[in-house]
């Protein structure tokens, strides 16, 4: 999978939580200000279909996000003598990613967020 199609998927998730639509294929996505904005102007949500877009979105990319969070836990670990405990199912994994997509609140820290899969 290369960058661009990374990006896509990950612009998918993110448009799945802050929206709670799926994104069309030729949508472009908004600025991480514009899904926060969106998302506090909300009315209604529907868990059930934001979870199966975020899922959907999200599963062919969990294999990288997971040795990535794997690598970072160790780093820290080896630097503070503590790590965090690993998620224990696929359902786990993914709340932790919807966990680091919803408490990012710049386009520059949604820009490093992505870098994470793609470097």
């Amino acid at each position: 999978m290369n960058a661009a199609q990374i990006r896509h998927l990950l612009d998918k998730a993110r448009h799945a939580i802050f929206l709670g639509i799926p994104m069309s294929e030729e949508e472009a996505p908004k600025t991480q200000e514009e899904y926060l904005e969106a998302y506090e102007a909300r009315l209604e949500r529907n868990p059930v279909q934001e979870t199966a877009l975020l899922r959907e979105a999200i599963m062919p990319l969990l294999s990288t996000y997971q040795e990535k969070w794997r690598n970072d836990n160790r780093a820290a670990e080896m630097m503070t003598g503590t790590s965090l405990p690993e998620p224990c199912d696929a359902d786990d994994w993914l709340q932790e990613v919807y966990d680091e997509i919803v408490n990012t609140d710049t386009e520059e820290e949604w820009r490093q967020f992505v870098t994470r899969f793609t470097d």
